[in-house]
């Protein structure tokens, strides 16, 4: 299930890279994902507002704005 999760983060942020914006990946990539549990929820962190996705492994993919993160 690691490995999965990682390759999820690697993809999405690939996409971004090649400059992709979050509803994009969310369509593309991540709406339809088996791991991803719900819909991206409005957050704060200490850089501004974030996106957290929320993972079946109660884990959290995170958009920081340039870059997604696991947290």
């Amino acid at each position: 299930m690691t490995n999965m999760i990682a390759r999820l983060v690697v993809a999405c942020n690939d996409e971004r890279k090649k400059g992709s914006d979050f509803p994009t990946i969310w369509k593309d990539v991540l709406k339809a994902h088996p791991y991803v549990r719900g819909l991206p929820i409005q957050d704060s962190g200490e850089d501004g507002p974030v996106l957290k996705i929320p993972l079946i492994t109660g884990q959290f993919l995170v958009f920081l704005g340039s870059h997604f993160a696991l947290l």
